[in-house]
């Protein structure tokens, strides 16, 4: 049975441009982006860095709808 912490992040949009290592070792679906790991590294796709292109940080938490780069998954 799910949290209702688990079912609140269920709800996050996750941005398509978020990756972290594990997301080429185990594949996407199978990575949770909507919440940081304590061990993972998040960088950006289209900078391929760990800050976006406006110039923030990248994790779950801040790649989120609002953020000017923000592009949600289809």
């Amino acid at each position: 049975m799910a949290s209702p912490a688990q079912d609140v992040a269920a709800d996050i949009p996750v941005c398509k441009k978020l990756r972290t290592k594990m997301y080429f070792v185990v594949g996407r679906e199978h990575v949770d982006l909507r919440q940081s790991g304590p061990t993972a590294q998040y960088w950006c796709s289209q900078t391929a860095t760990v800050i976006g292109p406006d110039d923030y940080y990248c994790c779950p938490e801040v790649c989120q709808p609002g953020r000017a780069c923000f592009e949600p998954e289809e």
